[in-house]
């Protein structure tokens, strides 16, 4: 006889196998759920953040860390359960396994035969193989979540060994023969294990029903009890009602929020917050104060990214897949509150060093933006908008705030305009950015994001109508940041087919992520290794390489008798060519080594490349007119402004002071080419992690066969680089001889060598070089290695330059 605990089931001594079935089968019910529900929350992003975690690191702070950031929510066991199973197993046809596992447990739990489970979970797994090889066989964007590494396998294997079409209808085949035998056997075991649900989940279901039936019918009397209560304590109202004056009606404020208007007595301290979308009536407490209106702004239509086709065919054949959204660190929550209490002492403040000086306001609205918040006054007809233009710094001093910028007036609009920071500043992420409906359906050509408005309405430019962009601010203001952020942009937009970039980096930190992007966006220069430029001489010769690239595609819409790019590609879907971005990070430090040099290219680049797809990017944190010339400022209509240091310097940017105003850090004046005037935005955030992320997962996929190269530099008549160089009457270069003689003297050749000792450009240099190399003085180049001097002494150099001249004496 079994003994048994005080509580009288649990028993202290002998087997239960009725009661260990029963666990068995709710910990198998339990954890195949968990699987299940694991494999659905996979979240692609998590892939990285567990790299670099072991198996076993589950107490350390950068476990901790990792399972605070992973999207999949159930933890970091959830998360290496699904990317195993999804990545390196067969895909989301795995899950299939995992039900049969849930009726495996419910099985045990039930006391049924286990057969049909076995039978069932057999067949599941089998149709998970074969479906994960149907997912490999396709090139849909979710196909390597469906296929997994199985799958891929499997679908390599069997398209190789009976080809594409065989593959598909022996899968087929196969999985509807299984599916046809299967089907008997498993109705006939499934009815002989059918359980009666209403058996087993009836009478719980019905006593629920009951009890909250008798909780609403409690509720409703308690509530009626009440009401009766309050009706009999509540005293009689009085025949008449005292009239309100005037003065009681001033102290009152009406709300508009969402078509119902309430009336509510005004408490300064304790005031409603106000919600997106609403506008809030706020009338003034005293006798002749304006009332003020205040509106939160636009609110942006939400998309994900990743419903879109991620994965399209190249020129090469080869399939390229856009970066994922999950790369991009996530949103924090943000209540979308506005300080009411500061907007009303702003707006105290304001009304009263504007009455010092007598200039009266008939109305105020504002607008609360990320950075600063936008007090549109209008005015009363007798003044004149000098007046307030010119109070900017007591304004400034009065509010007690940085920053403060006045528009008079604000175009098209009979207001004049007052930007104040905010107490509480927000951050724009570039993922909120990108996340929106009108960046995902966006029908520009090369759209970039630069940030949020003052209307918190996501802003949007297209680099291909601009056609050249201008960034200028001093160190730390955030033009790196754009930059990157404008990068982002298109690669997120656009394919290695469509957007091809030309880098040139002087400060040689700035744009080394993107050296992961050498197989897909960039381009290669002739003779050159980098695909980044960091040295000046260099730059220039990139820069005439692309100029060389605008006369050849000129002569190619020529050809195809047309006008622009855009008609070409259209025309010839062949021979479509890419658009070309020219992003300079340092424009200052090229203009000081290289001068003239640099200063021609990119004039005729920006005078002429808009037509034919080639555009600029030109940043620099020194914005003087030695940088910035007036002729790059005639061909760059475009312009971003972030905080400089004076009035002159942003006039040097935008034409008009406004810029020394700025609060930094991503907050920027931008000046379209089609408006008169400038316009406020706080440009978005990236990280650098966050650009590591994204160049590495494009990065990572197959190399196109087909590197864009552009053609060699322009040459003059007489054959040397375009870089100042003149040639003698027998063909070799002026330097040659001084060039000879100074390898030979240090016995070693260089070009680095003759453009440091000689004063010579990298184009020219180059090409020194090269007739050393023909006139067997030095040897021909061998990859990275140096050249060999081929003449021993001076002696020797000074023979053979006498039988050169000889032999060119000949021949002439």
């Amino acid at each position: 006889m079994k003994k048994q605990s005080k509580k009288g089931w649990w028993p202290l001594s002998g087997g239960n196998e009725k009661r260990n079935r029963e666990i068995a089968g709710i910990v198998l019910m339990f954890a195949s759920l968990f699987f299940i529900a694991a494999l659905l929350s996979f979240h692609a992003g998590d892939e990285s953040l567990l790299a670099s975690l072991s198996w076993n690191d589950i107490s350390s702070p950068e476990a901790k860390e990792t399972a605070r950031k992973i999207g999949n929510p159930f933890g970091l066991l959830g998360a290496r359960l699904s990317a195993f199973f999804i990545r390196s197993f067969f895909g989301y046809p795995a899950i299939l396994p995992g039900i049969a596992l849930l009726f495996w447990g419910w099985s045990l739990f039930r006391h049924k035969s286990l057969k049909p489970a076995l039978l069932f979970f057999l067949y599941m797994l089998f149709m998970a193989v074969d479906l994960a090889a149907m997912a490999g066989l396709t090139s849909m964007p979710f196909s390597d979540y469906l296929a997994g590494t199985i799958g891929r396998m499997l679908a390599a294997m069997l398209s190789t060994l009976i080809g594409l079409t065989g593959a598909w209808v022996s899968l087929v085949a196969v999985a509807a023969i299984t599916t046809f035998y299967m089907s008997r056997s498993l109705s006939a075991l499934f009815a002989e294990t059918r359980y009666s649900f209403n058996e087993i989940f009836g009478r719980p279901v019905g006593v629920l029903k009951g009890w909250f039936a008798q909780n609403v019918a409690n509720k409703a009397d308690r509530q009626l009890r009440k009401n009766e209560e309050k009706q009999q304590k509540k005293p009689r109202k009085p025949l008449s009602e005292p009239v309100k004056t005037a003065e009681d009606s001033l102290e009152e404020a009406v709300v508009l929020s969402d078509d119902r208007m309430t009336i509510f007595q005004e408490e300064r301290d304790a005031e409603p917050p106000v919600q997106p979308g609403s506008s809030l009536i706020v009338q003034s407490v005293k006798v002749g104060e304006p009332e003020m209106i205040i509106t939160a702004g636009v609110h942006e239509k939400e998309a994900n990214l990743d419903e879109r086709r991620l994965k399209v065919k190249t020129k090469d054949r080869d399939p390229y897949r856009f970066p994922s959204i999950d790369l991009l660190e996530r949103v924090p929550d943000d209540d979308n509150r506005i300080d009411e209490h500061h907007l009303t002492e702003s707006k105290r403040k304001l009304l009263e060093k504007l009455n010092i000086y007598k200039i009266d306001v008939v109305r105020i609205s504002t607008t609360v933006g990320p950075r600063v918040t936008l007090f549109e006054m209008e005015l009363a007809p007798d003044v004149k908008v000098s007046r307030v233009k010119s109070l900017e710094n007591d304004l400034a001093m009065a509010l007690a705030a940085r920053g403060i910028r006045i528009i008079a007036p604000i175009p098209g609009k009979n207001a004049v305009g007052v930007e104040i920071p905010n107490s509480k500043p927000k951050t724009v992420w570039l993922r909120s950015v990108l996340q929106v409906e009108k960046f995902k359906n966006s029908t520009m050509k090369l759209p970039i994001v630069l940030g949020k408005t003052i209307a918190n309405e996501v802003f949007i430019a297209d680099l291909a109508s601009m056609p050249h962009l201008l960034i200028a601010g001093a160190t730390g203001a955030g033009k790196s940041v754009c930059i990157n952020v404008i990068i982002s942009s298109l690669l997120y937009a656009c394919s290695p087919d469509k957007v091809k970039f030309v880098m040139i980096d002087p400060k040689r930190v700035e744009l080394f992520h993107y050296q992961h992007l050498r197989n897909h966006f960039l381009v290669k220069f002739p003779g050159i290794d980098e695909q980044i430029i960091t040295e000046s001489q260099k730059a220039v010769y990139a820069l005439r390489c692309v100029v060389k690239e605008m006369e050849f595609r000129y002569e190619s819409l020529e050809k195809a008798g047309v006008r622009n790019i855009g008609d070409y590609n259209q025309r010839q879907p062949e021979e479509a060519l890419p658009y070309l971005v020219v992003v300079i990070d340092e424009l200052a430090d090229l203009m000081i080594t290289a001068g003239r040099e640099v200063e021609e290219p990119i004039i005729r680049i920006a005078q002429l490349a808009r037509a034919v797809g080639i555009h600029l990017i030109v940043a620099t944190q020194r914005p003087s007119v030695d940088v910035i010339t007036g002729i790059i400022k005639a061909n760059f209509p475009s312009r971003i402004a972030f905080q400089v240091a004076s009035k002159v310097d942003s006039r040097t940017i935008l034409d008009g002071s406004g810029a020394e105003q700025l609060l930094g850090n991503g907050d920027m004046l931008y000046q379209p080419s089609d408006q008169p005037k400038s316009m406020r935005i706080q440009a978005p955030y990236v990280s650098s992690h966050e650009v590591e992320q994204i160049t590495r997962f494009i990065g990572n996929q197959d190399a196109l066969k087909n590197i864009y190269m552009l053609p060699a530099a322009e040459m003059q008549k007489g054959g040397s680089m375009a870089s100042g160089g003149v040639q003698d009457r027998d063909g070799r270069d002026a330097m040659f001889e001084e060039a000879a003689r100074l390898v030979v003297m240090h016995q070693q050749a260089s070009v680095s060598l003759l453009q440091r000792r000689l004063r010579l450009g990298f184009s020219r240099a180059a090409r020194v070089m090269d007739q050393l190399a023909y006139s067997r003085i030095v040897s021909d180049a061998d990859g990275s290695k140096p050249r060999d001097v081929l003449v021993a002494n001076e002696d020797s150099l000074e023979l053979l330059l006498r039988n050169l001249d000889q032999e060119d004496g000949k021949m002439a």
